[in-house]
């Protein structure tokens, strides 16, 4: 259809051009400019057949698809990616991995997996490398494998695409590897992503082909094809909705996925499943199994240190659980390869430090022997491991105090004070000013004596000679709204042509509009002043104007003008800040794209700006305002200037400009090297960073928060109003503490998900100072971040009969809970469980009931035996946050704020300490019990309402003035604390003056006045 228009477009352009030449000259030149036409449209149509796609004949296309396929396949053989990564856990073979067809709250109808009416389940279940097998025999072709962090999907989705033989069969589809995250599919459909991520992944297949798009996006469609999509879980949340939808959409496209676990049953909370995809669960090797790997990868010096600690392993429970996933089997193997280290030091680490103790240690060690290793190949510069280590360190802190797990090269600015930036930003705006100022010192100077206004020759000479002064105030007033305005993120860039045929015909038709109207301006404005000799001499010698009056040839030849600059500048434009695709771009390809993106803005700023300086220089002549035109020279040069003085105020503070300030001053003090993206790929390439879309991140995030640990660096952000609600709850004010925990986990749980150890951290403190506060509802509300566990399932015969009994009485509590059953149904329904399922967590929700239903003393005192007094206990046997914060308001309704304040304390610095056996979904489920009981029982606004007419009556019975004590005083210097933690500079300030303040307020008279307050300090956190 467009083609038609623009045929249309110049059938009237040359009609109208061939009656303007006949009517100005002669009959031979409309020959001459037909001639010209026809040469035009000849060469377009001979252009348009050349290019014309053209039927394809099926035997050659299917031959070429086949050629296509067999170079794909050979290229996944060949690629070098991820070949140390094979090399490292496949050695001296790979560890077993087993599988299990999921159930069935986890697939949709085996009919609609099996496509037929009459499918049947098929068993998937399966070990090593018999997952590509397994896949083959889904009907669907369309295949989720879920596990638990480390647990190996990964490597098995890298062991399915590069399982291939080495003699495949022709029609064989080829399963390619893709990172998931790497996939927007508000701006990319999946086919088209598809094509574009092999295309950049392999720029060798069919790279000799005209039409290679063509052939890549053949492979798609005929389902050679098979995107092995990993890591879903790490698709921001709200773009994983979205993700499963348009695969929903698509029922057809074949595809394996992998997930965690936790993260795909929380989206089913919220959506459907993914329609007709078979499901696996990873299940995790057999201690026997593990222990006969670890000694026969065992280096010879270590055989026998590997053989007593595989000797302990099935019996030495800890020490199972530790190596109980690929991940962590993976580390211990590299962690003790070097002489000098024995893995019998993790036997007694075990016994008395925990499971998480010999993660964390192994984690510790791995680290130190990936960067003593040689993985990466030739040509690989390595750093010092020291030095290395300190690099990562300050690397994770980084990211810890953002609260995120992927470094994205942009975010690096945020490691800076504002303060610095505040004073970047004031010496760039001062360069800027200065650039412009001082280039432009002879076009100023040369146009006031050109100028015969005295006020503006004096205007003029005063910007020519006041270079200093200008600088400075460009200073002082750009460091200070850099100051007051806050640091913020400039997003990485490319250029982009935005130009073509599309772009011309709607600049063919906004020029023509703003050209008549420009033509009428002109016309009018002429018509009232009378044209100037220097226009008059202009108009004159421009050839083929028609003889009209002055104004009315001004106002052709602006309008023409203005036309046919609104063709060029919107036919051809080029977008130089135009977002980065950064799912379709590596790091340094990121980079690379907005440095260029700069630089190409600085350039078209400077030619711009020149431009229009001649234009206005010219402007000015013709009207008359100046008696000659300015040197050339100095126009060229003030246009430069100003368009560089524009630039550095526009663009000064982009992404690659802010990047590179903040690498070059972090090298120079020591946190990062200053070859830093060389250095995060030679990270990755020893196996302990992974590249995702645009950014890097941690094989696994505990060893992000193991590297950062200890780390001043990474005390800011979250980190630092974490401290500061802590400090609240020590004080008593456990509303306020609670705003601030519950919105520390909202932001955890949208930036890391809920189910990473930081934000369960926060949701335990939140729900402790909620039930100190008696705050049941928003509790309730913000327990709804974590998905509830799904309803178990058998095991097998020789499964234990305690397991499926807990497993009952909990099913049976849910029941009664969503029945809204009496309490004493619910108690004997706990009792039970607690018989089944013995801990600390059906201890604590039992003595939520006890206190329901009125008797105070016997939840107390099972409160108290499992309560603090012992601070050595392990992380298993304390409260659970609830059941904590709920004891904490016993003591101050007994009397006893002292002992209050110091248990709620002490668990709210133990709640980072996570449980080494600890099911979140499952701990949730009965911190979500209790906290529906105790909403239950608690009219929230009868209580608020007792507390505000309480408070009245003490003012009336009081009546004196303003209090204006201790608890006022500090209170208000918690209030500047609130309004100061954020702040990148006073926050730890902040903290530090809270802390004084709390000691302050934590006095018995005055906490017992802080918990009865009718109203808090603050609303939220």
């Amino acid at each position: 259809m467009w083609k038609w228009g623009l045929l249309a477009v110049v059938a009237a352009l040359a009609a109208g051009g061939s009656a303007w030449v006949w009517w100005r000259y002669n009959f031979e030149k409309v020959n001459w400019t037909w001639g010209v036409v026809a040469g035009f449209i000849g060469l377009y149509l001979l252009l348009d057949q050349v290019f014309r796609p053209q039927p394809a004949d099926l035997a050659a296309a299917g031959a070429q698809r086949r050629a296509a396929a067999d170079e794909l396949a050979e290229l996944i053989r060949r690629d070098p990616t991820d070949e140390a990564l094979l090399r490292t856990v496949d050695e001296p073979y790979p560890l077993p991995v087993r599988w299990h067809t999921a159930p069935d709250r986890f697939l949709p109808s085996w009919r609609a997996i099996g496509r037929s009416s009459d499918a049947t389940p098929i068993d998937l279940s399966g070990r090593d490398g018999a997952l590509w097998s397994r896949y083959r025999s889904v009907p669907s072709g369309r295949l989720l494998l879920l596990g638990p962090p480390g647990s190996g999907k990964s490597v098995i989705a890298l062991r399915m695409a590069r399982g291939l033989p080495v003699h495949r069969e022709p029609d064989e589809p080829i399963p390619v590897l893709l990172p998931a995250d790497s996939w927007d599919p508000d701006r990319d459909t999946f086919p088209d992503w598809l094509v574009d991520r092999i295309g950049r992944r392999y720029p060798r297949l069919a790279a000799a082909h005209p039409r290679r798009d063509a052939v890549l996006r053949d492979l798609v469609e005929t389902d050679l094809v098979i995107p092995v999509l990993d890591g879903l879980d790490e698709v921001p949340e709200e773009r994983l909705v979205a993700c499963i939808e348009e695969l929903n959409a698509l029922p057809t496209q074949r595809f394996v996925l992998t997930c965690r676990t936790s993260v795909y049953e929380r989206y089913l909370t919220q959506g459907e499943k993914l329609r007709g995809t078979a499901v696996v669960l990873l299940a995790p090797p057999a201690p026997a199994e593990v222990a006969d790997y670890l000694v026969d990868a065992a280096p010879y010096h270590q055989v026998d240190n590997w053989a007593a600690v595989a000797g302990t392993l099935g019996v030495e429970p800890q020490l199972t659980g530790a190596l109980s996933t690929p991940l962590m089997v993976t580390l211990a193997r590299s962690a003790f390869d070097q002489p000098g280290t024995d893995p019998r030091d993790l036997l007694p680490l075990a016994r008395q430090r925990g499971r998480r103790t010999v993660e964390d240690d192994l984690l510790t060690r791995a680290v130190d022997a990936a960067l003593r290793s040689r993985r990466g190949g030739q040509g690989l510069r390595r750093w010092d491991p020291g030095r290395a280590r300190g690099y990562l360190g300050a690397l994770a802190a980084h990211l810890e105090s953002l609260d995120v797990r992927e470094f994205r090269w942009w975010q690096l600015p945020a490691a800076l004070p504002g303060p610095f930036w505040a004073v970047v930003a004031g010496l760039r705006t001062a360069l800027a000013v200065w650039l412009a100022s001082t280039l432009s010192r002879d076009a100023l100077s040369a146009t006031a004596a050109l100028v015969a206004d005295p006020a503006t020759r004096n205007l003029l000479d005063v910007l020519a000679d006041g270079t200093g002064g200008l600088t400075v105030a460009a200073f002082v007033a750009g460091a200070t709204i850099a100051l007051a305005r806050g640091g913020g993120t400039a997003q990485p860039r490319r250029i982009a042509y935005v130009g073509g045929g599309r772009a011309l015909r709607v600049g063919l038709v906004n020029g023509l509009v703003g050209g008549m109207l420009l033509a009428f301006l002109t016309y009018a404005l002429l018509s009232g002043v009378a044209p100037t000799a220097q226009l008059v001499r202009l108009l004159d010698a421009v050839p083929g104007l028609p003889p009209w009056s002055d104004p009315a040839r001004a106002a052709v030849l602006a309008g023409v003008l203005w036309w046919a600059y609104r063709i060029v500048r919107v036919g051809l434009r080029v977008d130089v800040s135009a977002p980065a695709d950064l799912g379709a771009t590596s790091v340094a390809e990121t980079v690379e794209a907005d440095r260029a993106a700069t630089v190409a803005f600085a350039l078209s700023s400077g030619a711009i700006a020149v431009l229009r300086v001649l234009v206005v220089a010219a402007l000015l002549r013709l009207a008359g305002l100046l008696t000659a035109v300015p040197p050339l020279a100095a126009l060229l040069y003030a246009g430069t200037g100003l368009g560089l003085g524009w630039w550095l105020l526009r663009d000064g503070g982009g992404a690659w400009l802010r990047f590179a300030v903040a690498r070059a001053t972090l090298a120079v003090r020591g946190r990062t090297p200053h070859r830093l993206l060389a250095f995060l790929a030679y990270a990755e390439a020893v196996g302990l960073l992974r590249q995702g879309a645009g950014g890097y991140r941690f094989r696994h995030a505990r060893l992000q928060s193991r590297l950062a640990s200890g780390s001043a660096a990474g005390r800011r952000g979250s980190r630092l109003r974490e401290e500061f609600g802590v400090e609240l709850a020590r004080a008593g004010y456990w509303t306020e503490a609670f705003g601030v925990f519950a919105d520390i986990t909202r932001f955890r749980s949208a930036s890391i998900g809920h189910a990473d150890d930081l934000t369960v951290a926060a949701l335990r403190k939140a729900l402790l100072a909620g039930a100190a506060a008696g705050e049941w509802t928003r509790a309730a509300e913000l327990l709804t971040l974590v998905p509830p566990p799904a309803p178990p399932t058998p095991g097998p015969a020789a499964a234990a009969a305690d397991g499926d009994r807990a497993g009952e009485q909990r099913r049976r509590v849910a029941r009664l809970i969503a029945d809204d059953a009496p309490l004493a149904d619910l108690l004997a329904a706990v009792r039970d469980l607690r018989r089944a399922e013995p801990g600390a967590g059906t201890d604590g929700l039992l003595a939520v009931l006890h206190l329901a239903g009125g008797d105070s003393d016997a939840a107390l005192a099972l409160l108290r035996r499992r309560g603090v007094a012992d601070a050595s206990a392990e992380p298993a046997d304390r409260l659970p946050p609830v059941a904590a914060g709920l004891l904490a308001r016993l003591l101050t309704d007994r009397g006893d704020p002292t002992s209050a304040l110091r248990v709620c304390h002490e668990e709210l610095l133990l709640a980072d300490y996570l449980p080494d056996d600890d099911d979140l979904l499952t701990a949730a489920e009965i911190w979500r019990w209790s906290v529906e009981v105790m909403r239950r029982v608690t009219d929230e606004r009868a209580v608020l309402l007792h507390r505000i007419r309480v408070a009245l009556a003490d003012r009336r019975r009081h009546r004196r003035g303003v209090q204006f004590g201790r608890r006022e005083i500090a209170e208000m210097g918690l209030q500047a604390c609130h309004a100061l933690i954020s702040h990148q500079t006073l926050g730890p300030l902040a903290v530090a003056l809270s802390r004084r303040l709390a000691v302050v307020l934590a006095d018995p008279r005055i906490v017992v006045r802080t918990v009865s307050r009718s109203a808090p300090m603050w609303h939220g956190g």
